[in-house]
């Protein structure tokens, strides 16, 4: 009887110990079925195949919680989280469809520039101060915005094509040939 207790507990805390390993919770890499959604938060770093999975293979997702303090290399099929940009493409056998068919994505700098590929989205809060090339990014020059968060104190000249954040008025407009299209193409933002 001891014995068959013994081996109860045993068998409880394996079970215990194997459902927290493949929590989503306690795991930030995990595979899924492609039939199943991508939960908010994660993205997709790989396809694979599972027997355990519907559908014709590569039938399995490989996700992540991508890095808050460098970047990420993530399959172009993924969205991008909020709060993160694409900084390159690249490419990968593990990652469906034609080359490129990665991003590299990265939460940018709260204190300084960060050049970023034009075709990702420009995270809440951030202004666009220039435009630029580069052979990392998708599609045709000019491919990048060069981004920050504007001057808390002061005023930041930013290129007329960027969201004025909550909190900032536009004082005045005026040219720069660092910002897409003519005269006047920049607009000067402060606090109240």
């Amino acid at each position: 009887m001891r014995a068959v207790l013994t081996m109860l507990v045993v068998l409880a805390a394996a079970i215990g110990v194997n459902l927290a390993a493949s929590s989503p919770a306690s795991a930030a890499t995990t595979t899924i079925c492609k039939s199943s959604p991508v939960p908010a938060g994660y993205v997709i770093i790989a396809e694979g195949s599972s027997s355990s999975c519907p559908y014709a293979y590569p039938n399995t997702w490989t996700i992540t919680t991508p890095s808050t303090t460098g970047t990420t290399t993530v399959c172009k099929v993924s969205t991008i989280p909020a709060g993160y940009v694409m900084l390159s493409e690249g490419n990968s056998t593990q990652c469906p469809y034609a080359w490129p068919n990665t991003m590299t994505i990265r939460i940018p700098s709260t204190s300084t520039t960060t050049v970023v590929c034009k075709a990702g989205p420009l995270p809440d809060g951030y202004v666009i101060l220039a435009q630029g090339n580069s052979t990392q990014c998708p599609y045709a020059w000019p491919n990048t915005w060069t981004i920050r968060i504007p001057s808390a104190s002061g005023t930041t000249v930013v290129c007329g094509v960027s969201p004025v954040p909550s909190g900032y008025v536009v004082v005045g407009t005026g040219y720069s040939s660092q910002c897409p299209y003519s005269s006047p193409n920049t607009k000067s933002i402060r606090r109240p």
